[in-house]
């Protein structure tokens, strides 16, 4: 409480929700275990109480499973009241905000100290609007999920469910920048991380690939706030694409081009409506690129045929060049002046997709060429993660994302125009690391 008044956190009423519905599943499954409590006579022994004893203790258990039960029901009651106060109360300050910028010119002056780029203070713009709507949308969405939760029992699916719920809280505690939301379904989600302002100059937009759903998003999130970190001068921004349905089984449906074929106008959309809110908030002159990793790299490059709106293209790990495109000519005259570059670690077993569907295309699998030997494409070095460990096999599919490793400072270099590694500079260390380098470089899997 304030001299003013109450002061309403949301986030911490998502908190304490948080922690009732905690204690709530953690009562639900004492009462289920005492409630399947049985015990026979015999148990007390072969005495003429042993009867009188099983009636005492099953009465016993059936009042204390009563108690439980009534105990998980307040706590649901508190959880479901607490949740829904803070969605009232941010549906509130939406309608608020939404009020005082009614009242605004069109074109109002940044506010001083404050940052003018999207989503700022004095930003009225589409996106701005997307952002403070999501919220709203977010925390709708935590409050059915935690309802939700409540009532699972598989275990992966609590696994997954307990992980969109971390999302969500820290979606609204951090007030980030959601730009597509959409949790139908294994989810759809896209976010801005970092600002895109006067002074930017770098814009990434990140599409990641197999088995990417809400649940798992901020792992690709994690990756784009690595990004804009690395820059000290502040000028580079990430976009992490993930607002489409995505393959769930690298086996199965991975092949299947019809995903990357549904995803690819959306991203070309998408990207047109980013090139124009650089335009507005940081100018023409910013340098815009495109980053698919595995599948998503196939999506990015089916993006290409429609004339994706990027100044570079990095392929990492990826799947192809996108369903039908094996050589330049299979791209429109847009996509003259893109800049490309490819990485794949040695012995990724992606390797066995990268161009290798001729003839079967016409069933819909595959995803066209290799990107590491398509004519214009720079090829780079994967090298050696944080530890100094090579990065190859079936490991190195993911970890060539994280930070500190060789192929995410390539990453970041071809993200700001920095100098890069190319493919062919590794320093092979060991019997095992010259082999893995010559049956890759040799090329048994090209």
């Amino acid at each position: 409480m304030t001299a003013a008044g109450y002061r309403v956190a949301p986030a911490r009423l998502d908190t304490v929700a948080g922690e009732s519905g905690s204690r709530a599943g953690a009562l639900h499954t004492a009462q289920t275990a005492v409630a399947g409590e049985k015990v026979p006579a015999t148990a007390f022994g072969r005495v003429d109480a042993s009867a009188a004893a099983a009636k005492t203790f099953e009465k016993t258990m059936k009042e204390l499973g009563s108690k439980l039960d009534s105990s998980v029901s307040r706590l649901k009651t508190i959880q479901s009241g607490l949740t829904e106060s803070a969605a009232g109360y941010r549906r509130a300050d939406a309608q608020v905000a939404a009020m005082y910028r009614a009242l605004l010119p069109e074109d109002p002056l940044p506010a001083a100290g404050n940052p003018a780029g999207i989503g700022g203070a004095a930003d009225t713009g589409a996106w701005a609007r997307a952002i403070a709507a999501n919220h709203t949308k977010v925390a709708d969405a935590l409050t059915a999920e935690r309802s939700k939760l409540a009532g699972l029992t598989d275990a992966d699916e609590i696994a997954r469910s307990r992980a969109r719920i971390k999302l969500y809280e820290d979606i609204l505690a951090n007030n980030r920048q959601i730009l597509k939301f959409d949790p139908s379904g294994n989810g759809r989600i896209a976010e801005l991380v970092g600002h895109i302002e006067p002074g930017t100059r770098n814009v990434g937009l990140f599409v990641p690939g197999v088995n990417t759903q809400m649940s798992n998003f901020d792992a690709y999130a994690g990756l784009g706030r690595s990004l804009v970190a690395a820059d000290p001068t502040g000028r580079t921004a990430m976009v992490v694409w993930a607002d489409g349905v995505f393959p769930q089984n690298p086996v199965v449906q991975g092949p299947d081009a019809s995903y990357a074929q549904a995803m690819a106008p959306d991203l070309k959309h998408f990207t047109d409506d980013l090139r124009g809110e650089i335009s507005s908030h940081a100018g023409s002159d910013v340098t815009l690129t495109a980053i698919g990793h595995s599948y998503g790299g196939a999506t990015v490059g089916l993006a290409e045929t429609q004339g994706l709106d990027v100044d570079r293209v990095l392929h990492v790990e990826s799947a192809g060049m996108g369903h039908g495109v094996w050589s330049p000519a299979d791209l429109p005259p847009s996509q003259a002046g893109v800049q490309r570059f490819s990485m794949t670690a040695p012995l990724d077993p992606i390797e066995l997709a990268q161009g290798n569907a001729w003839g079967l295309e016409w069933t819909g699998i595959g995803h066209g060429a290799d990107p590491d030997t398509f004519p214009g494409v720079t090829e780079l070095e994967t090298g050696r993660a944080a530890d100094g460990s090579q990065l190859w096999g079936l490991s190195s599919h993911s970890d060539v994302l994280k930070p500190g490793s060789e192929s995410w400072t390539n990453m970041y270099r071809v993200l700001t125009s920095g100098p890069t590694t190319p493919n062919g500079s590794f320093d092979a260390r060991g019997i095992l690391e010259n082999g893995v380098e010559f049956l890759n470089d040799g090329g048994v899997l090209r």
